[in-house]
């Protein structure tokens, strides 16, 4: 007979099996289990969770995007780490995906956040709209979101670095059971949960309007 644990189990793995390739020798093992998605997947997700947490730092006032500079210097590492990998002039390992993954979460989530109020009914989202810019200029020098949100991002970064790297390997199952979910969660919030919302919004935006022509040119 098939235990809840193994069924939560199989939930997981099958939520990672979609968005990642979870090969073992790229997969943390934690609490004699794999986690549900790769190194590098694991830090992207996991870094999301951060680069959420630096938005309470955000000025609300001001209206340019999250330094491209420094979002790009902390997205390119993953870029160029796993390219090369792929080409195949060098082998990658755990702790640099996960290094790489979650400098990219952490600098992506921001950036993410502050070009959704670019979709027209993004506002309507429940908790997400507080976090809104109240407006959105790419050519504006005056950043959203400071650079010691950043630096702090970065101290949050290396925090986990070494948590998630002290409990690799580790027999003890309670640390699978903290890491999987919220890896999960990241997962189903950020390619299903989300884009479905935003897409149902976005077509109810545009069945409002149309109707809305129609009844004005009538």
């Amino acid at each position: 007979m098939v235990s809840l644990a193994d069924t939560i189990v199989y939930f997981f793995n099958f939520i990672g099996r979609l968005v990642c390739h979870q090969i073992p020798e790229r997969t943390f093992w934690i609490g004699n289990r794999y986690l549900p998605v790769c190194a590098r997947c694991t830090g992207a997700y996991f870094g999301f969770y951060i680069g959420y947490l630096l938005l309470p730092l955000r000025r609300k006032e001001e209206s340019g995007p999250p330094n491209l500079w420094i979002t790009l210097l902390m997205t390119a590492p993953l870029i160029v780490d796993a390219a090369t990998q792929w080409m195949g002039f060098r082998t990658s390992t755990n702790e640099l995906r996960l290094m790489t993954g979650l400098l990219f979460g952490v600098a992506l989530a921001p950036l993410l956040v502050y070009l959704l109020p670019m979709v027209p009914t993004s506002r309507k989202l429940p908790i997400v709209r507080d976090f809104l810019p109240k407006r959105v200029k790419l050519d504006d020098k005056n950043s959203w979101l400071s650079h010691k949100a950043f630096g702090l991002g970065l101290i949050l970064t290396v925090v986990l670095f070494f948590a998630v790297n002290a409990v690799s390997q580790s027999s003890n199952y309670i640390f699978y059971w903290i890491l999987s979910p919220l890896i999960t969660v990241s997962v189903l919030l950020h390619v299903f949960l989300l884009p479905i919302l935003v897409l149902a919004l976005s077509v109810s935006y545009l069945i409002k309007r149309d109707k809305s022509g129609k009844f004005s040119g009538a």
